[in-house]
């Protein structure tokens, strides 16, 4: 094994083959191999009776060196990886262990994947009517499921009908629903003339290539790899299962003229109109400031008020950033309770902390604002319009152009992109009120980037403090006064309510920054 750091890596003891009782296959919670460290299941299982360590049969019988049958002139050679985290170009899970390896490092392999026999003739009738062959040297062709040029993967032909298919593509759904949209989406092989965008990274869609349909709406594509991808679709395979009709419960039922009873309330609210900026006045749904227009209070007076289009809010609700629908529940003490919290939860797009309402589904939780964005987006301080187009490995790397963060690890915050240009914008910039008011200014203040400063408004009328122009980061201002805020120190200062609790938001405070914004 070469440059192996870990020579401790397999058992030197005697290994006897292991059995799971009943002849049934292993659940990954069953297994973990001592070699590779991972729980994916292969052919047959080794143990070792002495110190109990168990092993995939791939990983204890590897030779050095083997050629695979999808690369026949390039040699992989067995390494105890002296490599980062790589992913497997077959089964596309990360690991670092034991793996077969190219010499020119682009080639990496799990030994399960590479011992792996490879079938030579598929004969797959509902993908295609004709027996396909294995043929490594097609791979440099596209797909005509997928579209897609993708030599990693096992390519096979018909060649009467000039046919080319990746073989995972043959047993690709046919029938799914997908987070990006509200009906269901079927495989077609073949699209009508046009020019068409696919309905999830927004690109062009080749119509010479199978691709994902909307019946409905005539118009609505998506490429079949997008439409498949974890975090668009649930996995569920819906080919003979019958739609059923959505029920739409109402968020509240009407009492009379302007007065309501809400789900989240015991008591009656009443429509009422803002005329004057109150700084106490806030909805328990959103978080945010009542500023103008309409909203309904308590007419028992025990200030519970919410925003017109918060009450307005569905039950249920179908978001493009998960994949089964979300329920709109109210945050009480004790919600949170596998993570040991009190009355407020984690936003899954803006990984703020929150005491608003929350759309919740399973371990996914959404506050009103996050959940409120859908696609396209019209952000008000850009001129295009904003998707949910970036591939999770580019989302994740994304800067946003406000607050320049690039997220934490797996726990990043989520973006929006425009298609036109190279605007990114994360959903906690996105859900700043764009124009919010401060006690002491008669006008609306507007939010703008860092780098929209100047010489003139360059002090903050809160803390009293230089405003620092850069690209990172935003303030508030008023044109008509020449106010200038930071976004901390306008939205920070306010008081926030939760029931019948009250938490003021402090400089200091945990909630300064997570539950206003």
């Amino acid at each position: 094994m070469l440059d192996s750091h870990n020579r401790g890596l397999i058992c030197k003891l005697p290994v006897v083959p292991l059995f799971w009782c009943n002849n049934k296959e292993p659940n990954g919670a069953d297994f973990c191999c001592s070699a590779c460290k991972l729980t994916n299941l292969g052919t047959a299982y080794y143990f070792c009776a002495t110190c109990r360590k168990k092993f995939h049969k791939e990983c204890v019988e590897s030779p050095l060196e083997i050629k695979h049958p999808s690369y026949p002139f390039q040699s992989l050679q067995l390494y105890s990886s002296p490599f980062a985290l790589v992913n497997c170009i077959c089964c596309d899970i990360s690991f670092q262990d034991i793996i077969y390896h190219s010499s020119n490092h682009k080639l990496s392999m799990h030994p399960v994947c590479a011992m792996k026999p490879v079938p030579i003739f598929i004969d797959h009738t509902k993908r295609h009517p004709h027996p396909l062959t294995f043929s490594p040297r097609e791979a440099f062709l596209p797909c005509n499921v997928c579209g897609l040029i993708k030599e990693s993967i096992l390519t096979y032909v018909c060649v009467p009908c000039d046919f080319v298919v990746h073989q995972d593509c043959l047993y690709f759904t046919h029938v799914i629903k997908i987070s990006r949209h509200h009906h269901r989406i079927i495989f077609t092989s073949s699209l009508p003339y046009g020019k068409w965008s696919c309905g999830v990274c927004r690109r062009e869609v080749d119509n010479h290539y199978g691709a994902y349909s909307c019946i409905k709406c005539g118009d609505y594509f998506v490429h079949t790899r997008c439409a498949l991808r974890k975090d668009v679709w649930n996995g569920e395979d819906l080919e003979g299962v019958p739609e059923e009709p959505e029920i739409d419960v109402e968020p509240y039922e009407t009492i009379a003229d302007g007065i309501i009873l809400h789900f989240s309330h015991d008591h009656h609210l009443k429509l009422e109109i803002n005329r004057v900026y109150d700084e106490n006045k806030f909805c328990q749904a959103c978080i945010l400031p009542i500023y103008e227009g309409t909203y309904y209070s308590c007419l028992d007076k025990c200030e519970f008020i919410l925003h017109e289009a918060c009450v307005n809010a569905p039950r249920k609700k179908h978001h493009p950033l998960h994949t089964h629908p979300l329920t709109l529940k109210v945050v009480s003490i004790g919600y949170d309770h596998y993570r040991r919290r009190g009355n407020y939860f984690d936003c899954g797009a803006c990984k703020r902390a929150s005491c608003g309402f929350v759309y919740d589904s399973q371990d996914f939780s959404l506050d009103l604002r996050c959940a409120s964005i859908s696609e396209p987006f019209q952000y008000q301080g850009h001129k295009h319009p904003l998707f949910l187009a970036l591939e999770p490995d580019e989302e994740k790397a994304a800067i946003c152009q406000i607050c320049q963060e690039d997220g934490d690890g797996n726990n990043y915050i989520r973006k929006l992109n425009c298609m036109e240009c190279k605007y990114i914008i994360c959903f906690r910039c996105a859900t700043l009120p764009y124009k919010a008011k401060y006690k002491h200014d008669k006008h609306f203040l507007t939010f703008r980037e860092g780098e929209e400063g100047s010489d003139q408004l360059d002090w903050c009328e809160v803390c009293e403090k230089k405003l620092i122009y850069s690209r990172k980061g935003g303030f508030y201002a008023c044109d008509d006064c020449c106010t200038t805020l930071h976004v901390d120190c306008l939205l920070g200062e306010m008081s926030l309510f939760d029931g019948l609790n009250v938490i003021i938001a402090g400089a200091s405070s945990f909630t300064s920054r997570s539950l206003l914004f």
